[in-house]
């Protein structure tokens, strides 16, 4: 009988195709672990700075004791859609004018004359952020605007509350709202100088701030003295914001001298000049104003101007007569009426944008 003898298995082509798809798979897994442990271990390339900054939102964390929202004061007979514009009035010399009645003003929206059915000239208590430029080209002014920013809030309302940012290429809340000028006086020490400028985000952060607060009025004061630089928004964006709020924005730029308008300054600015026109854009969309004086210690003069200005403007409201909530942008014009009027002239913000429907 012959002798038995081991024979090889035979593969059929089945099975040789699953052994060449396994050996492929573990082939690619290797391949793959590979290039993952290769990008872990590869530094990190920086982005350019513009892209760097478009990468994530900027922040401001809101760091109130009670850890949730704010309990908002109660106001008595304001309507959900009440149009506020606080108005400031001034005549040919530039000091406020007092005393005038309802029946001096006209308003319209969008040229339609509107029915005011709110009226007075009170010192009413503000939600006040000030943002202090805090990039490196500050230093040497520094001392001076933190005995500024104290005059101010010393000439303010007792009642204000207050928070304080500070921004270079960053932007950081340094004193939540409080009414204690303890509180900011610390803060204000602990300010250093260093770094770039961050301007758009500090205002529209601060405008965004703003919103949380107890009062009913609110405004921002920026002081820097330079172009923005690191901001994430971009102007046009920042412009949308400050349009859809009612936040009054005033800004005291202490700005390089802005040369000559040459042949070619139609098609291209100086940085001096970009963040005179920004800073001025701002304010004007929101009935605040824009100062930029020649010398530092002018900022002590400005300051109090500011103060005087919040606590003695007139607060004019009114139910818009378009009830549609489409969201739009409506325009708003003040006109005086009356003899005594004659030569002055008021600042107010350009418009707001009406309620939308949620659908």
């Amino acid at each position: 009988m012959p002798e038995r003898t081991e024979r090889s298995p035979r593969y059929g082509k089945p099975a040789i195709r699953i052994i060449i798809l396994a050996i492929f798979i573990s082939f690619c897994s290797f391949i793959i672990a590979s290039s993952v442990n290769n990008d872990e271990e590869k530094p990190q390339e920086e982005k350019p700075q513009g892209e760097r900054n478009r990468s994530a939102k900027p922040k401001l964390e809101d760091k109130n004791e009670a850890g949730g929202p704010r309990p908002k004061e109660f106001v008595i007979g304001v309507e959900v859609d009440l149009v506020m514009m606080y108005t400031s009035v001034f005549n040919k010399g530039g000091n406020f004018v007092r005393g005038l009645k309802k029946q001096n003003f006209k308003l319209f929206e969008d040229g339609v004359e509107q029915n005011i059915s709110f009226f007075s000239q009170e010192d009413v208590p503000v939600t006040m952020g000030i943002l202090l430029d805090l990039s490196g080209s500050m230093k040497t002014k520094l001392d001076q605007v933190r005995k500024a920013a104290l005059a101010f809030i010393k000439a303010s309302n007792p009642q204000d509350e207050i928070f304080l940012i500070g921004f270079n290429d960053e932007v950081e809340l340094l004193q939540d709202f409080t009414s204690d000028i303890d509180d900011i006086t610390d803060a204000l020490d602990n300010t250093a100088a260093m770094s770039g400028t961050a301007l758009y985000d500090a205002i529209y952060l601060g405008i965004q701030k703003s919103h949380a607060g107890n009062k009913a009025k609110k405004a921002v004061v920026v002081i820097t003295d330079g172009e923005d630089r690191d901001s994430y928004y971009k102007l046009n964006e920042l412009i949308a914001k400050v349009q859809e709020s009612d936040v009054q924005a005033f800004s005291i730029g202490f700005l390089s001298e802005i040369p000559e308008k040459g042949i070619f300054s139609r098609f291209s600015k100086s940085p001096a000049q970009k963040a005179h026109d920004a800073l001025l854009q701002i304010a004007e969309e929101t009935g605040g104003k824009a100062f930029f004086p020649d010398k530092l210690t002018d900022i002590h003069t400005i300051v109090a101007e500011i103060a005087g200005e919040l606590r003695n403007q007139y607060s004019i409201g009114y139910t818009s007569s378009n009830g549609a909530r489409d969201g739009t942008f409506r325009r708003v014009k003040i006109d005086f009426v009356g003899s005594n009027t004659s030569g002055n002239h008021l600042r107010y913000r350009r418009g707001y944008y009406a309620p939308k429907e949620n659908r």
